[in-house]
């Protein structure tokens, strides 16, 4: 029986990617998205289903039948993140990843790998200045709040958790080679959507990263 994995936040910029990889590999993939229409891959292991992380009714749905979950989600789009003007925090990622390690314990799933970023938890001593700076000054503060919360309440589970932490994230096609490092900051400090995907994608059943959180970056 082939893998069948659940990912969150597939219409995002990473997400994208992480699709095509995980069907290359023969993977079943469910893709649980608000808007089915941006996703652009047409393919016979692909199930879209139409919901929200934040309803576990959607997420119980989705999650069916899967054997490792995938989290690419955001707290929030680019043009809020970089904005000065202070917003309520809308803690979606707290929230999905409260009703995914739910609906995970109910259908005695193990398998969980979630994005995060440098200067999360014990990584902000890692983090560059400028990033410090940006956290501080714009809406960025909101996103790591969120991104604290749900590293908090995976590092409680049972389940067999991986949380990569990339470095500033970019859109190249074309990538180098992966840089992983857990004790001094990434250099260079960015990584391309694309080489962040594959590895999700490349080590949804490795044993290699269980329990860890590697930055990462890219050569």
């Amino acid at each position: 029986m082939s893998k069948r994995i659940l990912i969150l936040g597939a219409t995002g910029r990473t997400g994208k990617y992480a699709i095509p990889f995980a069907l290359e590999k023969g993977y079943q993939v469910v893709a649980l998205a608000r808007n089915p229409s941006k996703i652009n891959v047409k393919h016979d292991g692909l199930t879209i289903v139409k919901g929200l992380p934040t309803d576990i009714s959607d997420i119980r749905k989705a999650m069916e039948g899967c054997d490792a979950v995938l989290s690419l989600l955001s707290p929030l789009t680019g043009g809020e993140a970089i904005s000065f003007r202070k917003i309520n925090a809308p803690r979606v990622l707290e929230r999905s990843m409260t009703n995914v390690l739910q609906v995970m314990n109910e259908y005695q799933i193990k398998r969980l790998l979630i994005l995060s970023s440098v200067g999360v938890g014990n990584s902000w001593k890692y983090t560059p200045w400028y990033v410090k700076l940006l956290i501080r000054l714009t809406n960025f503060k909101v996103i790591f709040a969120d991104h604290n919360a749900q590293e908090d309440l995976i590092s409680a589970s049972n389940t067999n958790w991986t949380i990569a932490r990339p470095a500033g994230l970019n859109e190249n096609d074309t990538t180098g080679t992966l840089a992983i490092t857990y004790d001094h900051t990434p250099k260079p400090f960015r990584i391309s959507r694309k080489l962040l995907a594959k590895f999700f994608i490349d080590n949804l059943y490795s044993g290699d990263f269980i329990h860890k959180m590697p930055m990462l970056s890219e050569r």
